[in-house]
């Protein structure tokens, strides 16, 4: 499987693999490469961008601080070459060993600037020639290390590299990639840690690969990013309906569909992970007289989404939908949760009128909290806010679907008509609400915070099948 993410309609991929890619050792964990050809359309793209917040000035009077004046134009233009790549040998001490590669300008501006940006305290830089490149990395030992493991096979003839980076557009600004055997590893030693068998990730397939990119556009920032897995999924794709059926205002909203797969994986791993899980679950249905395979899962087939509004100070209304066949099979479910709620002894249920229709109302005692819960339209839904259940009934005023922000961000994102899952995010009113919660909250927020906030706007990522492959491409508005 290929997951990539990438903006302005997702990525075109088929870029060539950075130079540094050639010097480094296959050995490596990670490897990052940064665009560092300051006359290049894309790095015009990046200071375009930079220049919508009102922080960047400041940003770099603080970097000129902490540098010991070190400046962009004198100092870091003319040491760096077109491409500079950090290259993580393994991950040990921390994550720190790390070696830089660059091809200087000329290499004694790039000692120049090495010297000046070294940090009061901070180890001295100690670069070593490898071909036409200068490795840079904080200790001798690092650099010989790097040189040892480089005198073997090169990043760059690795399978699952060149087919991982290959998918990232060559023109971004920034393009990484990780071994999948790492990362997987890793999980597993964790999960083996929690009492999970050896190599439970294994179940669901082998990650070879991770890779990402990002890159500026005239609107907005998109990212990209990739994963090779085998075999690949095949996610259920859908063509969006539920934003025309809930109230336009969301700050956060997240669809997909056929949400019982993934559910059943995960409770296949956790069957496999946590002893005598599987009989007990079983003897959870009998007691409650439901199952997952005659209640729930059949329910979580259709398209579903989370919807998250303004609400108090302390907790956001939530509203969630899911498209049913069965809306007499949903409502009875829905009855039957909350008779065996109430039997807490904390929970007061009650059916109640909203919208000409029969709901479910849940208050939990002393607590703010109260969710109405119900079926209409071919939708079930629940919520913690009565106007969201009762336009999710009778139909909103003003839907989602038709908010301008949503349909310009989903626009400049390239959606196409079918997706596995979509998230948007109203960043232009989501980012000031959550500032102005922490402050209530007794938080500190400088006024700097709202101001930096506001070039950015909506927010798109989406899932696609692509072949054989998986796509998430996501784009970020700035204004």
């Amino acid at each position: 499987m290929a997951l990539a993410a990438g903006g302005c309609g997702g990525g075109g991929g088929g870029g060539g693999l950075p130079e540094g890619a050639s010097i480094a050792p296959a050995s490596a964990i990670a490897f990052v490469s940064v665009k560092t050809d300051f006359s290049s359309a894309q790095w015009q793209q990046v200071v375009k961008l930079a220049g919508h917040f009102p922080g960047t000035p400041q940003l770099i009077a603080e970097l000129k601080k902490q540098t010991n004046g070190l400046d962009f134009n004198r100092d870091v233009k003319p040491a760096l070459g077109q491409e500079v790549d950090l290259v993580w040998i393994d991950a040990r001490n921390d994550g720190n060993d790390v070696v830089g590669l660059t091809k200087p300008h000329t290499k004694a501006k790039l000692a120049a600037l090495l010297k000046k940006s070294r940090s009061k305290g901070e180890s001295k830089a100690v670069t070593a020639q490898v071909g036409d490149w200068v490795a840079i990395a904080d200790s001798q030992a690092k650099l010989d290390r790097f040189k040892t493991a480089s005198t073997g096979d090169k990043l760059a003839g690795d399978k699952d590299f060149k087919r991982a980076f290959e998918k990232l557009e060559s023109d971004s600004s920034v393009r990484a990639w990780i071994s999948g055997d790492f990362v997987q590893s890793a999980i597993d030693r964790g999960l083996v840690s929690g009492g999970a068998p050896p190599r439970l990730t294994r179940d669901v397939g082998e990650l070879h690969a991770l890779s990402g990119s990002a890159k500026a556009e005239d609107n907005g920032a998109g990212i990209e990013l990739d994963g090779l897995i085998d075999p690949a999924p095949d996610p259920a794709t859908f063509n969006p309906s539920l934003p025309a059926d809930v109230p336009a205002g969301a700050l956060l909203y997240v669809s997909t569909t056929s949400l019982d797969a993934p559910l059943k994986t995960i409770l296949r791993l956790v069957g496999k992970s946590v002893p005598n899980f599987n009989t007990q679950r079983a003897q959870v249905e009998g007691v409650l007289g439901i199952t997952l395979e005659g209640d729930i899962y059949p329910l979580l087939k259709g398209e579903s989404a989370v919807a998250v509004y303004p609400g108090t100070a302390q907790i956001p209304r939530v509203l969630f939908v899911q498209k049913v066949d069965d809306e007499q099979k949903a409502a009875s479910l829905l009855r039957r949760l909350s008779a065996i709620a109430q039997l807490s002894g904390s929970i007061k249920a009650e059916t109640v009128q909203l919208g000409g229709e029969s709901v479910e109302k849940l208050t939990f005692t002393g607590t703010p909290v109260t969710i109405w819960d119900g079926a209409a339209k071919g939708k079930l839904f629940v919520t913690n806010a009565a106007n969201l259940a009762e336009q999710t009934i009778s139909g909103p005023a003003s839907s989602l679907g038709d908010d301008p922000l949503f349909r310009s961000t989903r626009d400049a994102a390239g959606v196409p008509g079918k997706v596995a899952a979509f998230a948007f995010g109203d960043l232009e009113n989501g980012l000031p609400y959550v500032l102005r919660l922490a402050r209530q909250s007794g938080n500190v927020v400088p006024p700097e915070a709202f101001a930096n906030a506001k070039p950015l706007h909506g927010a798109f990522v989406y899932l696609v099948k692509d072949g054989d492959a998986l796509r998430i491409s996501g784009f970020q508005t700035i204004k």
